[in-house]
């Protein structure tokens, strides 16, 4: 819309209808600002010329543009139209461009919201075109300075999209500059100005088609439009009668020196479009020479190439210029058509990566060419798992590692996929956690290491796992046997005889398996079936207690080293109502019992500094017994209630931990006359 037509501009068409408002020219807004002129109206706001009458008295620039809501709309409709006023205010006066209408002052009051704004003078583009195509060189001056207000708005930040250029939105200023005057149909990738989404912006003719389908939109649709305002000033041809169709072969004709760059801007498809307007300028004229990023240590990128080279041999700097969008800004920047792209492939790749990956990682992602490369190799290309864990089980085997080397000049993406078979399968680790599929990327030169784990019935099984890179595919081929492994540590374990006894916390680890049931499984796969039973039943009872738990253990681990982990049966250890009055005595007795023939050494301790030990002896015979005294002083000011006592039990090389609650009561009046008695 025109700032300085004198009649109402409806598209194409001249009106003498009434403005929707509430004012008309000659009315005074704040005692200020004077309306001369209706300049025009859109879907949301009405447009005057104004003299501001305080800037008169100072003998300043008295014209000014105001815009204001339409008082004819729904009350919704209203809401979102005076959200779009704040927001072009809002972007105006964070936006310092010659090119932008200067914001002087935002006012809403309860049936009215308006905008003064700088009054750009000159002629509306529009207007220019009613009178005939124009000059192709000077449609080439426009689009070049387009471009460059385009380039300013892309590389805010966050980047601001127009989202409706066009003739009526342009305004040509007498020394032959244009000044875009409407953002309000403008956005910014992270923010759209309504807080409803309304259906589509822009408008039909000059949007672009994602802009039309109300598809997700970016920079390129400002190009779009960019173009499709300049095939009007050079063809005649109004877009608005048949949006999004272009006599291409006439644009050739009019000005043949302009239309290819101008075709690769209409061009419907968003990803094979113009990428930037820095790469539009430099089609429209002679290629420019690109600004260089500079990095940390004096590295300057200038091409693809240097991108490449830094990102094989300096990461780490090309990851510090993502992390402070230093090389998102030079990207947009770059007139190279190649790069540009590149910004949005990286934009794409980052909308759907993991949010455990590096933006590093999701970078080269998108720096590696999509139909991939046969320059990955992997070794080996064939593994011998040798004996795997049941499948059953839910174990898994020794890792296996694969190592892939990338021998291209550019990063390589890749993806392994471990296909399920029905007796056994295959997983990559990652994470400590087996995955059916991985993928990643690799800079040229560099390799990186996969650790493959299988699983499967009993017997012989083999496979294939796939790798591929874009198009390409390696197969890597595997075999193993499947076996009832036990996992002790870092270690499977396939037979009782072969668990290392040296293997540090090996009776913990014990234990939790044999929580887990797996223990049991294995001692039955190992023939060891009457152990596995009584163990079995015993977990069956009710869950053991960690002193329940270690003797059961010990009988595992007496299969192994009778001489050092003995087979023991223990007595008295849940003591029923054991009560003792603070500051009296008590004695409860402990009875061990031998079940093996071999003799062990037994010492007892604990951290109870009320609790001593009677009649404890140091060596338990074969098939003996031995009793052991607890005598129980707990002091005058200990608590009233229940207490639990731990102690110790080492027998051989096996540590016993028992626990039982005594009861603390208060003594007795005569108990305590007693003890000063004899206290004193």
């Amino acid at each position: 819309m025109s700032e300085t037509a004198c009649t109402i501009s409806l598209g194409k068409q001249t009106t003498a209808q009434s403005p929707p408002c509430d004012l008309w020219p000659g009315d005074v807004l704040a005692q200020r600002y004077r309306l001369d002129t209706l300049l025009g109206w859109g879907g949301q706001a009405v447009v005057f010329q104004a003299t501001d009458l305080q800037a008169q008295q100072q003998a300043a620039g008295a014209l000014v543009a105001v815009k204001m809501v339409r008082n004819d709309l729904p009350p919704d409709a209203c809401q979102e139209a005076i959200a779009v006023l704040r927001w072009e205010a809002y972007l105006l006066r964070k936006l310092q461009h010659s090119a932008l209408p200067r914001p002087l002052r935002l006012s809403h009051t309860p049936g009215l919201t308006w905008l003064v704004r700088e009054l750009i003078p000159g002629t509306s583009l529009a207007e220019l075109v009613t009178r005939g195509p124009c000059d192709p060189r000077q449609v080439q001056r426009w689009a070049v300075q387009l471009c460059d207000i385009l380039t300013y708005l892309h590389t805010q930040s966050p980047p601001v999209i127009c989202g409706d250029i066009k003739p009526s939105n342009l305004v040509l200023r007498p020394d032959g500059s244009l000044a875009l005057i409407d953002l309000g149909a403008a956005w910014t990738r992270t923010r759209h100005p309504p807080k409803r989404a309304r259906l589509r912006h822009g408008t039909p003719g000059y949007a672009s088609p994602e802009q039309l389908g109300n598809q997700e939109s970016d920079e390129r649709s400002d190009l779009f439009s960019l173009a499709a305002t300049c095939y009007e000033l050079l063809t005649g041809d109004d877009p608005t009668q048949a949006p999004l169709q272009f006599d291409l072969q006439r644009l050739n004709l009019a000005a043949p020196g302009v239309a290819p760059a101008l075709r690769w801007a209409l061009t419907l498809d968003v990803n094979r479009r113009a990428p930037t307007a820095a790469a539009l300028r430099s089609a429209l004229t002679l290629p420019l020479t690109p600004t260089p990023l500079v990095l940390d240590q004096g590295i300057s990128l200038l091409h693809q190439r240097d991108l490449l080279q830094v990102a094989a041999q300096h990461p780490h700097l090309l990851e510090q210029a993502l992390g402070n969008g230093t090389l998102e800004l030079w990207l947009v920047q770059h007139p190279d058509r190649v790069l540009g792209k590149l910004l949005h492939d990286w934009r794409a790749v980052c909308r759907t990566a993991s949010v455990r990956q590096r933006p590093l990682d999701v970078f080269l992602t998108a720096l590696a060419p999509s139909d991939g490369s046969p320059q990955l190799q992997v070794y080996p290309d064939r593994i011998q798992f040798g004996l795997i864990p049941l499948r059953q089980w839910r174990n898994w085997s020794d890792p296996q590692r694969v190592t892939i080397y990338n021998r291209a000049a550019h990063p390589l993406r890749w993806e392994l996929d471990c296909p399920t078979q029905r007796a056994a399968e295959v997983r990559v680790l990652v994470d400590g956690c087996p995955v059916r599929k991985h993928s990643g990327v690799i800079l040229s030169g560099n390799s990186t290491e996969l650790w493959l784990v299988a699983a499967g019935q009993t017997g012989t099984h083999q496979g294939v796992v796939t790798l591929r890179c874009g198009v390409y595919s390696i197969p890597i081929r595997w075999e193993g046997t499947g076996w009832a492994l036990l996992p002790i540590g870092p270690r499977l374990v396939a037979r009782l005889a072969e668990v290392d006894l040296a293997q540090p916390d090996l009776v913990p680890m014990l234990e939790t398996l044999m929580q887990q049931g797996r223990l049991q499984r294995w001692l039955r796969a190992q023939g060891e079936r009457a152990l596995a039973t009584a163990l079995a039943a015993a977990m069956r009872r009710s869950p053991p207690d960690p002193l329940t738990l270690r003797l059961m253990v010990a009988q595992v681990l007496h299969r192994l080293a009778p001489q050092r982990f003995p087979w023991l049966r223990l007595h008295g250890t849940d003591p029923v109502d054991l009560r003792v009055a603070a500051g009296d005595r008590a004695t409860y007795t402990l009875e061990v019992e031998n079940l093996s023939e071999h003799p062990y050494r037994l010492a007892w301790s604990s951290p109870c500094e009320w609790l001593r030990f009677k009649d404890a002896v140091s060596t338990l015979s074969s098939y003996g017994r031995s009793r052991c005294m607890l005598i129980l002083t707990p002091p005058v000011s200990m608590p009233v209630g229940a207490q639990q006592v731990s102690l110790r039990l080492q027998a051989g090389d096996l540590q016993l931990p028992i626990t039982f609650a005594v009861h603390i009561t208060a003594a007795s009046w005569v108990e305590r006359v007693m003890r000063w008695f004899f206290e004193h």
